[in-house]
């Protein structure tokens, strides 16, 4: 799904998350993961959309992620399509590119945020024509921005004898009106089963002693906070 060398991903997320009570909820699942604690990154995460949301109302996201890990600043412009959830596991279509700060400044002034999405593999080419014919002659526009921390913790997690490698991201969400939210969350890795990868997923919870739960996607808690609403 990812290619680490430009910055690319396509294809579908393959997810586990749960959310916790508190820093202390997310401290005590870092230990128990026995992994290194990578420098936590800074991201401000700006959504796009018609006004009316009309790609929200399709289950589409468009997303641009500006992340800071100490003196290094990345972009990130990522497109989400319609997605399944079972529990804690979600499966969705997503494409993501890495893009420079001229051409993200760019977008936060105007330019269309789909355009760097063009071309590319199939499972790209299926998305960005499922917004386009989604939008047909309408413009997106900048609806708003949260500020997540992550840190990512790569682990390596059993289900009996079967181990495998993934990475941990330990999140702490501001969204508006200073509504803190505290998640874990996993990509299970391609080669994976999903339902291993879960089972291993609650082990670490258990192994932690903390209660995790079920909740929305971020973009789906930052627009409900955004209208006003209380998330919980």
């Amino acid at each position: 799904m990812e290619n680490l060398e430009d910055g690319e991903k396509n294809g579908r997320e393959v997810e586990l998350k749960l959310r916790v009570d508190d820093l202390s909820a997310l401290m005590k699942i870092a230990m128990a993961s026995g992994g290194v604690p990578e420098q936590t990154a800074l991201q401000i995460n700006a959504f796009f959309d018609t006004p009316d949301r009309v790609l929200g109302m399709r289950g589409l996201v468009v997303r641009l992620r500006e992340e800071r890990v100490g003196r290094k600043t990345s972009f990130f412009l990522t497109a989400k399509g319609p997605g399944q959830r079972s529990g804690t596991l979600t499966d969705s279509l997503e494409e993501e590119t890495e893009i420079d700060a001229a051409r993200a400044a760019a977008i936060f002034a105007g330019a269309d945020p789909v355009d760097p999405l063009e071309g590319g593999p199939p499972t790209r080419v299926h998305l960005v024509g499922f917004l386009r014919n989604t939008l047909g002659t309408r413009k997106v526009q900048l609806l708003g921005k949260f500020k997540n921390e992550r840190t990512r913790i790569p682990v390596e997690l059993h289900d009996g004898a079967f181990a495998f490698r993934a990475v941990l991201e330990l999140d702490r969400t501001l969204f508006p009106n200073e509504q803190v939210h505290h998640e874990v969350e996993m990509e299970v890795p391609s080669d994976v089963d999903p339902e291993i990868a879960s089972r291993a997923f609650y082990a670490l919870f258990e192994r932690a002693g903390v209660v995790g739960r079920t909740a929305p996607g971020k973009a789906r808690r930052f627009f409900a906070a955004l209208r006003g609403d209380r998330i919980e």
